[in-house]
């Protein structure tokens, strides 16, 4: 990671920290600093030390796992988990003790995170009850997420999954971003498990429905009430 001027940021903006005591903000901020990185910047790699906690204050963050393909050919796939927006946590695998990441985290447009080192944060989530709730919260949405991501999987059809996802990202960006999302077709296929092919034509019959615009890896929502409409079929 290259050092860059830190932004003047405090950690009671992060909606993580919103509704906590200013006692504990103050404690938690003797062991916070703030980054900025630019788009494409990986914040970590797979192999890199679980040495720091990051919190999203602006900009877009995505998970992704590199997977050698099974077979002779033994291509490595990209699979994305999930993408990251202002207030969202992430590197909690720490917690646990981990020495290593396991996945990368890059930045998709310009980014301002908090860091916390993963010792620091384990030792306040140990003693401070107040943010042990906070964390255990943020981690219970997260599995509700997955389960549903799951449901859809095994009971919806593509073009269902595939609208639920555009829906569920246009509502976890910030409202001045929504309307356009930096997403590429094979992210959106491996957050709601489908093939890129099959995206791309499930993409395609949404622009022609002018429901979206695809452009430049983005993809603009026009009609997001009928998105969430074909997410409930």
């Amino acid at each position: 990671m290259r050092k860059r001027p830190q932004p003047a940021l405090s950690l009671k903006s992060h909606s993580l920290f919103r509704n906590v005591s200013s006692d504990l903000l103050s404690r938690i901020e003797r062991f916070a600093y703030h980054r900025e990185y630019e788009p494409r910047q990986i914040i970590y790699f797979p192999e890199d030390s679980c040495d720091f906690v990051y919190l999203v204050h602006a900009g877009q963050v995505k998970i992704t796992w590199h997977v050698k393909a099974a077979g002779a050919s033994g291509l490595t796939r990209e699979l994305t988990l999930r993408h990251l927006y202002a207030g969202d946590l992430f590197g909690e695998e720490c917690l646990m003790e981990r020495s290593k990441r396991g996945s990368y985290a890059e930045a998709v447009a310009p980014t301002i995170l908090s860091l916390i080192r993963a010792a620091d944060f384990r030792r306040m989530v140990r003693d401070e009850n107040e943010l042990t709730l906070l964390v255990a919260r943020r981690l219970i949405t997260r599995v509700n997420e997955i389960e549903q991501v799951l449901a859809e999987t095994s009971f919806k059809t593509v073009r269902s999954r595939i609208a639920a996802g555009l829906v569920r990202l246009y509502h976890k960006a910030p409202k001045n971003e929504r309307a356009t999302l930096r997403v590429t077709h094979q992210e959106i296929a491996s957050l709601v498990g489908s093939t890129r092919e099959t995206t791309t034509a499930v993409l395609h019959d949404f622009r022609k429905e002018g429901l979206i615009r695809t452009a430049n890896r983005r993809v603009t929502v026009l009609d997001p009430a009928a998105l969430e409409r074909i997410a409930r079929q």
